[in-house]
């Protein structure tokens, strides 16, 4: 078999566990389903795609892989599954690249065409204020860059004069640093939003919706015909577990004792030391004093300087730590941007924090948010000490004059970074981290939403909630038919986890021809 040209399919094995407490009384059986990666699901039409030097035909069930090309015809519509409950639906003549295809890092580029999203919304029961942390999808035109990061039906051109068109019907997002919302449109060139008729569709959007109405009828039809509402009946319940595979590479949980641990890292990011060459940054990397760091013009990159103090680069920028141990911490923009997020600060605790632009540099003086531009020191909250002087909140320091900052967030950077987390939140028994915060919001989330499901004869997949009878496609209509509102979210490394809803080592391969 050749390897490089073949799609790997994981396989939920789904075990219905009888409540008899002997092993030799439990039922099992395997069900075709998955939580990760990006698959075609319905294809209309013709669709070839490149990868590497082969090139093959778009079928229903291939899960792709990063720098995938793909290509529709003019007359060809297809329909990728993201994250449970999230569709990319991809219009006629639209050329579209995986960029990166994890769960965090999620990541495509949009040459020409149109794209849409559909991202599961989930409700609150009685109105609660449950909040609800999304992952972030980015989308590289030819001269814009979206932000797609909650519920809502989102629509992008990259248009033949070279321009992006976003459309939001429902939600919000935001392109090259402007937030659009619900019944809004914005374009690349332009300033600020127009309104549209949310009544205006063209074929593309027609298809979108149908696909939408589709999958939840579906969804619906497993009520009665899924095997585990068969078994429900006969009184037998189910559990799920999730391994270790399915999860996050790194544990944002774990804290590291020297300063400048990588929490947060994209493809594109480099580190290097005196003396010596450009190399990739990686979770595993160890930065040292006198390291420098720089990003491509698509990459993020976080480190840890200490708990709860974060500092985030921003796309084609370059540091370097003059400094980065215990006793002391100075950084420096060489070009671009950097923000440091210090959601505690504790004088006792943590060594001086020197932030230098090319002109001017100032020490923290307490918890905070600050960003360090070229040409400037922007202080969003917090304070520091410059010249010997206390400089507080919204204040800019540019060639040695303090003067008030801008408050607005004007690129994608700093919508970035509050994506990521920013300042400190209560979460009901103590003080944390808002980085923290949403980072373990985002896990929950993943492992309590749901999975993909095909029952047997059906062509498509459709999304099954795990447990939550609340999930609702932002085009109308509920995701009813749950797998179990008493499933029970296990893992693998857990000695007594319920064997229930299963990922396995095992896979399914489907095999693309040698080109």
């Amino acid at each position: 078999m050749n390897t490089g040209n073949t799609l790997w399919l994981w396989v939920i094995a789904i075990a219905l566990l009888g409540l008899a407490p002997t092993n030799a009384q439990q039922q099992h059986e395997n069900l075709e389903g998955f939580m990760t990666g990006i698959r075609a699901n319905a294809i209309k039409g013709a669709v070839p795609f490149q990868r590497r030097d082969g090139f093959y035909d778009l079928e229903p069930g291939l899960k792709l892989e990063r720098d995938d090309l793909l290509k529709s015809n003019p007359d060809s519509y297809y329909e990728l599954l993201l994250q449970p409950g999230n569709y990319l639906r991809v219009g006629p003549d639209t050329e579209l690249q995986i960029l990166n295809d994890q769960l965090e890092k999620m990541k495509l580029k949009l040459n020409q065409g149109s794209i849409s999203f559909e991202i599961v919304n989930k409700e609150n029961p009685g109105g609660s204020n449950t909040v609800e942390a999304y992952e972030l999808v980015r989308v590289i035109t030819p001269d814009a860059e979206v932000f797609v990061n909650g519920p809502g039906i989102f629509r992008i051109n990259a248009r033949a004069d070279g321009r992006t068109e976003l459309i939001v019907r429902k939600g919000e997002a935001v392109i090259n640093g402007t937030r659009v919302r619900k019944n809004e449109r914005a374009v690349s060139s332009s300033k600020g939003v127009a309104e549209i008729d949310p009544r205006s569709e063209d074929g593309f959007d027609v298809w979108s919706r149908e696909r939408a109405d589709a999958l939840v009828r579906t969804n619906k039809s497993l009520k009665e015909n899924a095997p585990w509402a068969k078994r429900e009946k006969r009184g037998l319940e189910t559990s799920v577990d999730l391994p270790e595979n399915e999860q996050r590479s790194t544990n944002p949980f774990v804290v590291s004792a020297k300063p400048g641990a990588v929490n947060f890292v994209e493809d594109g990011v480099e580190f290097s030391r005196p003396e010596k060459d450009w190399e990739q940054l990686t979770e595993k990397s160890e930065l040292e004093t006198g390291d420098k760091v720089r990003t491509d013009e698509h990459s993020f990159v976080e480190l840890m300087l200490f708990p709860d103090l974060h500092f985030r680069i921003g796309e084609a920028s370059e540091v370097v730590f003059e400094q980065l141990s215990n006793d002391s911490i100075s950084v420096k923009v060489l070009r671009g941007s950097a923000i440091l997020d210090v959601a505690r600060f504790d004088r006792k605790q943590v060594p001086q924090i020197t932030l230098a632009s090319s002109t001017d540099a100032a020490v923290i003086a307490e918890r905070g948010n600050y960003r360090i531009d070229t040409d400037a020191i922007t202080i969003r909250d917090g304070k520091v000490i410059f010249n010997d002087r206390s400089v507080g909140s919204c204040r800019r320091i540019s060639t040695g004059t303090v003067s008030d900052c801008d408050k607005k967030r004007t690129d994608n950077f700093d919508f970035w970074s509050r994506h990521r987390g920013e300042g400190q939140i209560y979460n009901g028994t103590a003080t944390v981290a808002m980085v923290t915060y949403l980072t373990r919001l985002r896990q929950m989330r993943f492992k309590n939403t749901g999975f993909w499901f095909q029952n047997s004869g059906e062509l498509h997949y459709t999304f099954v909630p795990f447990t939550s009878l609340m999930f609702r496609s932002p085009y109308g209509g509920s995701y009813s038919t749950v797998l179990s509102p008493e499933t029970n979210v296990n893992l693998f490394d857990k000695p007594d986890a319920k064997r229930g809803v299963q990922f396995p080592q095992n896979q399914s391969p489907v095999t693309l021809p040698r080109p």
